[in-house]
Order: C-alpha cells, then structure tokens, then sequence
C-alpha cells in the first residue's frame, strides 16, 4: 500500500508550476488589457483642422462666395472680406464662423495671406486667448500636461482681389 502523504505531496509538486504558470498568464492578460485601453484621446489636431476647413469652406468665411448664384470658391479667398475682417474687428470671426461662447477657452488662431510683392495681411481667431496663449507654445517655454498646443497649416489659395486673380499663401497658426 502507498503511503498517503507521500501522493499528497507529489501531486502539490506537480501543482506548483501549474500555478506559476497561471499567474504569469493572469500578469500577462492585466498588462495587455492595460495597454490597450485607451483613457485619454487627444483631438486638439483635429480641432485645428476643422477650424480651418471652417474658414474655408464655410459661406461666411474667407472665400470667396458669389451671391449671384450663391456658390462658394473653396480655394479662392475673398481679399476684400479678409482685408476687412484684418482691420475692423478682431473677434469678428468668432461670431460668424465657430462660436464657443463669450469667452472661448478652446481655440484661437493667427491667418496670414501672403502674397508675393505685397504686404502680408494678418487676420485673427479669438485674438485675446492668441495674445495669452502664443508665450506658452514658444520653443524656448516647456509646458506641461494641459497646456496649450500650437499647429501650423499652409494652404496655397488664389487671392480674388476686385477682377484680378493672383496666387497667394495663407498660413495658419493655431493654438488650443
């Protein structure tokens, strides 16, 4: 007859590495399910980038739009409307094209149409927050979680300027 503690004992042997083995399994699955869940999604980018599509492609934005037959020239910008929006008011933009309220804390941009023999024109997306916001997106400052971000976009436009048409640059610098 076998002795009971001696199977008792060889059978807890043998469960040992089954044990590890299951742990390190269990460690494994916690540290895939970890990594892949996703706790914070970034759309600052995307927010830029509908910004500008707004500007552009909207009625009330920069381009150039024909009341005649009530069609929009993406890609040809109103020098006129832009002009105007440059010099008058500086929030005018806020009102016409994205509103977040009174006092945006989301967005604000610098748009400059370049062109070439002329003075470049700078027209301005919530110029106070630009004003507050532009120190802290310079090289030289480290900001931490929950700063602001800049980006820059270029789009080559034609400038619709009276009858005539002329190439043109328009650069976009955003922060949110």
């Amino acid at each position: 007859m076998h002795n009971k503690r001696a199977v008792i004992s060889g059978e807890m042997l043998m469960v040992i590495p089954k044990v590890f083995f299951l742990i390190a399994i269990l460690f494994a699955f916690i540290i895939l399910v970890k990594a892949l869940i996703v706790t914070e999604v970034d759309v600052k980018h995307i927010e830029s980038s509908i910004l500008v599509n707004r500007l552009l492609f909207s009625k009330n934005g920069i381009s150039y739009y024909d009341e005649s037959i009530e069609r929009l020239y993406p890609g040809v910008i109103d020098f006129n409307r832009f002009e105007e929006i440059s010099k008058n008011n500086p929030n005018i933009l806020d009102n016409e094209i994205i509103t977040y309220g009174v006092d945006n804390p989301m967005i604000a941009a610098k748009i400059t149409l370049k062109q070439e023999d002329k003075k470049d024109v700078i027209a301005y997306y919530n110029k106070d927050k630009f004003d507050r916001w532009e120190p802290r997106v310079l090289p030289g400052i480290e900001g931490g979680a929950g700063s602001v971000r800049a980006f820059k976009q270029q789009k080559y436009v034609l400038v619709k300027n009276e009858e005539i048409i002329s190439k043109g640059n328009l650069s976009f610098f955003i922060i949110n």
